[in-house]
């Protein structure tokens, strides 16, 4: 089992939803690499505390890191993922 549990808002599942096929599987790339608490550009949002971002292609991964949980709640395109 990885170090830290994965979850999605409900904004987060539709936008993954709508993803093109080849980002899906991105996603889920980094969302276990993630998990496991292997190395990522993993950064923090200006301004924001414990919120960060993962870059996937030309998509964010906007995130929330908890003790061992990890909220995923923006999946969205680079530039309207900060709005």
């Amino acid at each position: 089992m990885g170090r830290f549990e994965i979850k999605f808002s409900k904004e987060a599942a539709k936008q993954y939803k709508k993803l093109p096929g080849g980002y899906k599987g991105l996603v889920d790339i980094a969302l276990y690499k993630l998990s496991e608490g292997l190395g990522l550009d993993l950064k923090p949002i200006e301004g924001e505390k414990y919120i960060y971002r993962v870059r996937v292609g030309k998509y964010r991964v906007l995130l929330r890191k908890f003790d061992k949980t990890i909220l995923v709640f923006r999946i969205s395109a680079r530039g309207n993922a900060y709005k």
